[in-house]
């Protein structure tokens, strides 16, 4: 896809928020499910990631050995559905992803940390707190502590459109991970 794409899917996001804003709802009232699929859905489909295709996107994958707990994303590259059901291939980007008004405090930093280090650990790849306004992005290969693996933290309504839809699309884009 296009950075063009990532950008429609940014104003979408904001178009969504504007509107609900406006018509006197508030956004604390948005759960997470709410999020996902008005906000960070459009995102990840303008990104080129098929979230109907299990062989590119997997919801709720599950983390064995974290407690049993299930990240909302697992994005793929090229794999047979067979190695991702069995767990054996890792995924190349997991988005956690929070209700439209959460604030990300060190609580879902260490949750979204718990599911990259879950055995078999993630090696590679980027991992992804958002709440569907904000983008934290964590670049898992690089050594060191996880909070030192931050590599941008993109405000989609409140940064500028364009160079949040750059970053998105160079660290995220479907087109990057085959």
């Amino acid at each position: 896809m296009t950075i063009q794409a990532v950008e429609c899917a940014i104003r979408h996001v904001n178009r969504v928020i504007s509107e609900w804003s406006q018509a006197g709802q508030s956004l604390d009232s948005w759960r997470e499910d709410h999020t996902r699929y008005a906000l960070i859905d459009p995102v990840i489909r303008a990104l080129g990631w098929n979230t109907a295709d299990p062989k590119e996107c997997h919801p709720e994958y599950p983390r064995p050995y974290h407690n049993g707990r299930r990240v909302d994303y697992a994005l793929f590259g090229e794999w047979d559905v067979e190695y991702i059901a069995s767990g054996t291939i890792q995924p190349v980007i997991i988005i956690e992803s929070k209700a439209l008004d959460v604030d990300f405090t060190d609580h879902e930093v260490q949750q979204l940390r718990g599911y990259v280090g879950a055995t078999p650990r993630m090696e590679e790849g980027i991992a992804v707190l958002t709440n569907g306004k904000v983008w934290w992005l964590y670049d898992v290969s690089k050594a060191g502590r996880f909070d030192g693996k931050l590599i941008c933290k993109i405000d989609i309504v409140e940064g500028n459109r364009h160079e949040s839809a750059r970053l998105l699309n160079d660290w995220l884009s479907r087109s990057q991970w085959r």
